[in-house]
């Protein structure tokens, strides 16, 4: 059965959870929510997305502000033109404070490799981006972006055999013959789903917080669109 669900809470309270229909109960009427994420330790990398708008811009020093990232961390977005961009935490501080907004990946480095720096929760707080029966649009240009779900759904973005993922997060069938969706683990890298024939040749599984990377390869641009759906 595919599955997905969301992450809700009211004062700091999962407020409810939905299924592919959509029919569990929900607790609150304020979306409002929070998603822990675990970022690697020992200056492994993390791919990760903030699944919610925090009111605030979204800036790095409050979307990552409960993570207590140590000196020689780094945050690093990218820009399918020009790449990477690096963001340092120094002795003072970020050098930078991009902003880290819903549906956008970004990859973070907790410490640097042989530190003995341990793994850290960050804890993404904030307000879904659209209320009820809203819509929010992933824009897929041609080439590779870094995405993540703006909506902190769970579930496949793709399924192994079909054109499509799942209904309320569906990155794959806006996509055409020979796109990929490359998903990373701290330790093994990535791992990479092609769509063969219009069908996708594996599932990909994401839950809140996870950014992944979605190749566009031959176009045309597109969009992945969500809507909340909350009954």
């Amino acid at each position: 059965m595919r599955t997905k669900t969301l992450l809700l809470s009211a004062a700091a309270l999962v407020a409810g959870a939905i299924a592919s229909q959509a029919q569990s109960n929900v607790y609150s009427a304020n979306v409002v929510g929070y998603a822990n994420v675990v970022i690697a330790g020992n200056g492994q990398f993390t791919l990760v997305a903030n699944p919610f708008n925090d009111g605030n811009g979204n800036q790095l020093t409050n979307v990552l502000n409960s993570a207590n990232l140590p000196q020689t961390s780094q945050v690093l977005t990218w820009d399918p033109t020009a790449g990477y961009t690096t963001t340092k935490r120094l002795a003072a501080g970020w050098n930078a404070n991009p902003a880290l907004p819903p549906g956008v990946g970004f990859f973070v480095r907790n410490g640097t490799p042989g530190g003995g720096v341990p793994a850290v929760t960050n804890t993404f707080v904030g307000s879904i981006v659209v209320p009820n029966g809203g819509s929010v649009t992933n824009g897929l240009p041609v080439g590779y972006t870094l995405q993540g779900s703006p909506i902190p759904y769970s579930g496949n973005l793709v399924i192994s055999g079909q054109a499509g993922g799942d209904t309320n997060m569906d990155f794959g069938t806006p996509l055409t013959a020979q796109s990929q969706v490359l998903t990373w683990d701290p330790v093994n890298g990535y791992t990479t789903i092609k769509k063969v024939g219009g069908l996708w040749n594996g599932t990909v599984a994401v839950t809140p917080g996870q950014g992944f990377f979605v190749n566009n390869k031959n176009g045309p641009a597109t969009n992945a669109v969500e809507t909340l759906n909350l009954q």
